[in-house]
């Protein structure tokens, strides 16, 4: 506790003078830990979500006082809305000359913005543009719900402590229509955000040839928004010493006319040599010779392990009713898979190779039940984590099903569930006894969703959260679409999975109601987790409170849930995770999670804001679930 008050304080000294005071002012080493620098998305490559170097909010102190507004990070701009996860570096001396604790911002408006957490101001003269985004038009297919007008900075960015560089790609257009689109990769300084030294921009492109001789090209109206991955994310590339930066295209998941793969969009994976910075890029397409095999994951990234390999999983793509049934073949495409890469330096640049993959299932197999098309299984509706020291990644999509992959042996099979390392496990649901839902668990069968009256799809878009804890052991933190944030005990030895704890918070309540005939509620909750090591963590939620966020704005809460000390029974007689906090007032970005570092909390709105909170005085009353 004195350590706690030592630290606060010292963080308080620095902030209230805007840096100045922090230049002069050194403290013992045993008196401060290091300060966490929030590089990437979701904390680090493994992707667990655990930000466990949380010295300053606890269970305890956040039950007691709340977390109070401190101030509002106002962005401007034509459409100033965040779909990127902001980024955070501490005691970073920026182009005023001071050192400044940074929280970097990215718009859809393709405006870059560095804000001193301490105060709450901006710290250049003006946001970085970056030139003109696209600007969607009614009906156009790369917005078909209508939810954004501006497209510009879609994915995380991720920094290169060592070199003082953050990476970002953007959407360019014209400055007279908005509606030409070309995707670019930019290198901006940390200090100035302007184009670091030898690293102009350069555009994201890539091309390959299939097994039928055809050249298949990237195609600019495809979205980026997997969240970019550095390898490695912190220190040096062991020799040769190039770091290696990964950017992940999705697209639509539709024939392309006469079923011409070279007119379809594609999943694709494009590495750049960041050390290498005019190399040529390497390209990985996952369906060649059909289409679709998406990488989006709901904005989260790619994954890397402590070899390099790069792991994602792959959406819908490659199937078609007529004139036959068609699927993806799982040598040449490779929807509906979790992947693994390789990267090696070339003569000419980065390559990349395919090492292994895993599906559980071929979208042929599968059937369609009254209004819910479950030919959209969409495994890759979010991304894969490693967790930490392990062998394993653990993925779960639309089906709600939570598959425990080896990574070291995939074994490159379409449903043999023998590969995995456990049995497949309902995740973000437990199936309703009373209605023949599932069929074909068998270790080499599909499982087959097959949802009756009134069930609510569970799509897992909020990729789970990983944290050794001392009071439970490994646990996994996951909120489903129209459900509830659940706790989930994870056996590194078996794989084995099983329920603890759940909240009583439903994302999109009222739609999520089996009273409720409407299907929806996308796209449940957005979930990170702070501790101090394995002890005291809180899980930091963002969720629809009601309506579908796929198809609307929609207003959001934001949640503290206690992660280690579970309350009373729920009304299934599960353990309850204790809400320990609430705060409303924001319209929710649906796939953009909180960030938790240094004693605050970050909230990116589609309100054109970020909305920062640190601890409170007061315990706060929290609306009834």
């Amino acid at each position: 506790m004195r350590l706690r008050l030592l630290m606060a304080i010292a963080l308080a000294l620095a902030g209230s003078t805007c840096g100045t005071l922090a230049q002069t002012v050194s403290f013992p080493p045993t008196t401060l830990p290091s300060r966490l620098s929030v590089l990437t998305r979701s904390y680090d490559n493994g992707r667990t979500g655990a930000n466990t170097a949380e010295h300053f909010l606890t269970p305890a102190g956040v039950a007691a006082h709340g977390m109070s507004l401190q101030f509002r990070l106002e962005l401007t701009g034509d459409d100033p809305r965040i779909e990127a996860q902001p980024l955070y570096v501490p005691d970073i001396r920026m182009s005023d000359g001071n050192i400044h604790n940074v929280l970097y911002v990215c718009s859809m408006s393709n405006h870059v913005w560095a804000f001193d957490t301490d105060t709450g101001k901006a710290i250049w003269p003006a946001p970085v543009s970056l030139g003109p985004p696209f600007i969607a038009k009614p009906g156009d297919p790369v917005d078909s719900k209508g939810i954004n007008v501006s497209f510009g900075v879609l994915s995380t960015p991720v920094i290169d402590i060592n070199r003082g560089i953050m990476y970002l790609v953007y959407w360019l257009s014209d400055e007279a229509t908005h509606q030409s689109r070309q995707f670019q990769l930019a290198a901006l300084r940390l200090s100035d955000g302007q184009e670091f030294p030898g690293k102009p921009p350069r555009t994201v492109t890539g091309s390959v040839i299939n097994a039928a001789g055809q050249t298949i090209s990237v195609n600019q109206v495809q979205k980026q928004r997997a969240a970019l991955l550095l390898v490695p994310l912190r220190g040096e590339a062991t020799p040769p010493a190039h770091k290696m930066l990964y950017i992940a295209l999705t697209g639509a998941e539709t024939p392309p006319p006469g079923g011409d793969a070279t007119k379809a969009n594609h999943g694709w994976v494009i590495a750049f040599d960041v050390d290498d910075w005019a190399a040529p890029s390497a390209a990985w397409i996952s369906t060649p010779s059909s289409f679709g095999g998406g990488i989006w994951q709901a904005s989260q990234g790619l994954a890397a392990d402590n070899e390099g390999n790069v792991y994602f999983m792959t959406a819908n793509g490659g199937y078609v009713e007529e004139p036959a049934r068609h699927d993806f073949n799982g040598a040449t495409d490779f929807a509906e898979c979790f992947i693994k890469l390789s990267c090696a330096r070339g003569a000419n640049g980065p390559v990349l190779t395919l090492e292994d993959w895993f599906s559980p299932f071929r979208d042929a197999t599968r059937q369609n039940f009254g209004e819910l098309d479950y030919t959209d299984q969409d495994l890759g509706s979010s991304g894969p984590i490693i967790p930490t020291a392990s062998d394993v990644l653990l993925g779960a999509g639309k089906d709600g099903v939570l598959y425990v992959v080896k990574r070291n042996d995939m074994g490159k099979v379409i449903g043999d569930f023998s590969h995995l390392k456990a049995p497949p496990t309902f995740f973000t649901f437990d199936p309703d006894p009373t209605i023949p839902s599932y069929v074909g668990a068998s270790p080499t069968g599909n499982l087959d969703f097959k949802p009756g009256p009134g069930v609510k799809t569970h799509h897992q878009h909020s990729s789970p959260v990983y944290w050794d804890s001392q009071a439970h052991g490994p646990l996994l933190f996951t909120w489903g679409e129209n459900g509830n944030l659940r706790a989930i005990s994870y056996d590194k030895a078996t794989g084995q999975t099983k329920l603890l704890a759940h909240g009583e918070e439903f994302a999109s309540a009222q739609l999520a109601a089996p009273s409720n005939p409407s299907v929806g509620g996308m796209p449940g909750g957005m979930v990170v987790l702070s501790a101090d090591g394995g002890s005291e963590g809180i899980v930091w939620t963002t969720a629809p409170i009601d309506g579908d966020a796929n198809k609307h704005v929609v207003a959001g809460a934001v949640r503290a849930y206690d992660a280690s000390n579970f309350g009373g029974a729920n009304a299934d007689n599960v353990p309850k995770l204790t809400n320990l906090w609430e705060a409303r007032g924001f319209d929710y970005s649906k796939f953009c999670t909180p960030v938790v570092v240094d004693g605050k909390l970050f909230v990116p709105t589609y309100d054109g804001r970020i909305d920062v909170y640190g601890l409170g005085t007061t315990p706060s009353t929290r609306p009834a679930p």
